[in-house]
């Protein structure tokens, strides 16, 4: 089975990597519990009752790194869990994030 397929296997949306992402990284994803790690991240959303940014997330989950983190927005997004409330907020940066809130 071609690379594709068992990434398409995998995964419900095939987001999680690329077809120009290096065989290590598609290793790397493969060897990901999404279902789990989604989960997780739902769960960290949901203690914020007035929404989060990203970075709220991430600084919540301090063992998990930002690469585990984000590419769980979408798919929870698709699924009807989380929702971009429209609003931004700053992160340290100074950059303006979107707020997600648990639905």
């Amino acid at each position: 089975m071609n690379i594709f397929k068992q990434i398409m296997n995998h995964f419900d949306n095939a987001g999680a990597v690329r077809l120009t992402d290096p065989e290590t990284s598609v290793d790397a994803a493969l060897s990901i519990d999404a279902t789990k790690m989604e989960q997780i991240v739902l769960d960290t959303i949901k203690s914020f009752p007035n929404g989060c940014i990203s970075q709220d997330v991430e600084n919540a989950l301090p063992h998990i790194r930002a690469s585990s983190i984000t590419p769980r927005y979408r798919p929870l997004m698709k699924k009807g869990l989380i929702v971009d409330t429209g609003e931004k907020r700053p992160g340290f940066s100074g950059r303006n994030q979107r707020v997600m809130r648990a639905v």
